[in-house]
């Protein structure tokens, strides 16, 4: 199978990146569309056909100066290393067509101006970059690769951006094509909502179809609303330039459902999703660093590890998982779209910060699911605790103080008593309690008691003639 170092891989991801950046440029509605077609014959000497075109910005030559190590890299009876590039711009009066072979060590031989278009007055922008690769025996990997990366696209829902995927299959009268419209609802859904919000349906929608290996599955559609999701961002803004790096970071998580479905079967791993300006990317170190490292036990996780895959995805896995499916995304981005942006570090600071943000929220949108470990085992004995307290209250014989720790547990009547509701009351009490003190932050200020009693001043100090007399104590 094809890796991710795959050089046909590698040239369709930069022209996706490119095509993608200059429809972000354009601030306006843009279509990017990626055409791919194929003989039916394998060993067919014809070749691949792609096609990546999208309505956005004029696209500059120098754009694609960048492959110049890809086609060095691709041997020739792979890629010949030619790009036919029709483009134009929005205030343009003719369409431009060039010839590039990046293969040709002479400027003056790689780069072909052919003949120009007029537009005759017409108003639209846009570029189109075809190619021929050799039609290899993995070609089959190549388009499974192409769909479930057009699939990773559309999980951003990017503002202005329709996506389709066109696979074709020629020269076969029983031959499939595949073809990926994106759903005109998602389009409107970008339009209007925030990028985390976006993000957010985006993962919903590829977690519920299984990461879109189905196109639809009744179970999991049911159980959308059971899922529960965190989302956190960072940013690092020069305010003097408008620039500067964003990261989103959402994690959604899948209870394990009561009925047999393929949500009770638990994953014992997560591939992470990492976009880069709006593309889907391998991860880059320094994050996947930050995964690893992240105090997941804090948020009730048990990180077994990690590793990046043949395909440059960041796996992680799970110890004991009592969830059925964990599922992350990570979006850095600039801005402005083909802007420069400096330094890992400052990438690796911002992830971290987005990340615990997303487990914060998830921890405080849904406390009791997501306790530390640490609080797991401490509520582990609540139970016993709370029969015991029960039992000191039930048994005593004096009915002030009796009577004072029933009102104090706000429960007013005899009937209430009599009805078995004193340890149920302490035991919930006493898991409020655990789950609002189960971060770091928390200081013995902020800590709620299970008695509102007074606190003993700090300062006061009691005097041993006094003592016999009363004592407060705090639970």
């Amino acid at each position: 199978m094809a890796s991710a170092s795959s050089p046909h891989r590698k040239l369709l991801h930069f022209l996706v990146y490119w095509a993608v950046q200059r429809c972000r440029v354009s601030e306006s509605p843009c279509r990017l569309t990626v055409s791919l077609k194929r003989p039916a014959e394998p060993a067919s000497p014809s070749q691949l056909r792609v096609s990546v075109s999208d309505t956005g910005v004029r696209s500059k030559l120098e754009e694609f100066l960048e492959l110049n190590d890809l086609a060095r890299e691709t041997p020739v009876e792979k890629w010949d290393g030619t790009l036919l590039i029709t483009t134009t711009g929005i205030n343009d009066e003719a369409i431009y067509r060039y010839r590039f072979n990046l293969h040709e060590e002479l400027s003056s031989a790689r780069f072909t101006r052919l003949a120009t278009t007029y537009k005759n007055h017409a108003t639209f922008s846009g570029t189109e970059v075809c190619l021929c690769l050799s039609n290899e025996a993995d070609a089959d990997d190549l388009i499974l690769w192409l769909v479930g990366f057009f699939h990773k696209i559309l999980v951003l829902r990017a503002a202005n951006l329709a996506c389709e995927l066109f696979v074709e299959q020629i020269g076969n009268a029983e031959s499939r094509n595949v073809c990926l419209p994106q759903d005109p609802d998602d389009v409107h859904h970008s339009v209007m909502a925030s990028s985390s919000d976006r993000l957010v349906s985006g993962l919903k929608d590829y977690a519920l179809s299984h990461g879109y290996t189905c196109d639809k599955c009744d179970t999991c559609i049911l159980n959308r609303d059971l899922l529960k999701t965190g989302t956190g961002a960072a940013n690092n803004v020069d305010r003097r330039k408008a620039k500067g790096p964003h990261v989103e970071v959402v994690i959604l998580i899948a209870r394990t459902a009561s009925d047999l479905s393929c949500w009770t079967v638990n994953c014992s791993s997560t591939q992470v999703l990492y976009f880069e300006d709006f593309v889907p990317c391998p991860i880059s170190k320094s994050s996947f660093d930050v995964l690893v490292s992240v105090d997941w036990q804090s948020y009730g996780f048990k990180l077994k590890g990690g590793f990046i895959d043949d395909e440059g995805n960041a796996v992680l896995e799970w110890d004991d998982m009592p969830l059925a499916r964990v599922d992350i995304a990570i979006h850095t981005y600039l801005e402005c779209a083909m802007q420069e942006c400096q330094g890992s570090q400052q990438d690796r600071h911002l992830v971290r910060k987005a990340l615990k943000s997303a487990l914060s929220h998830l921890k405080a949108d849904h406390a009791g699911d997501f306790l530390s470990c640490h609080g797991q085992r401490v509520r582990e004995y609540v139970p016993d605790l709370a029969e015991s307290i029960a039992g000191l209250i039930l048994s005593s014989n004096d009915k002030e103080f009796h009577d004072e720790c029933i009102s104090l547990l706000g429960l007013g009547s005899d009937q209430d008593v009599s009805d078995g509701l004193v340890q149920p009351s302490i035991c919930e009490k006493m898991i409020r309690i655990i789950e609002l003190n189960d971060t770091k932050e928390n200081v013995e200020d902020n800590a709620p008691y299970l008695f509102e009693c007074e606190k003993l001043d700090e300062d006061s100090q009691l005097d041993e003639e006094d003592g016999d007399e009363d004592m407060v104590f705090d639970f």
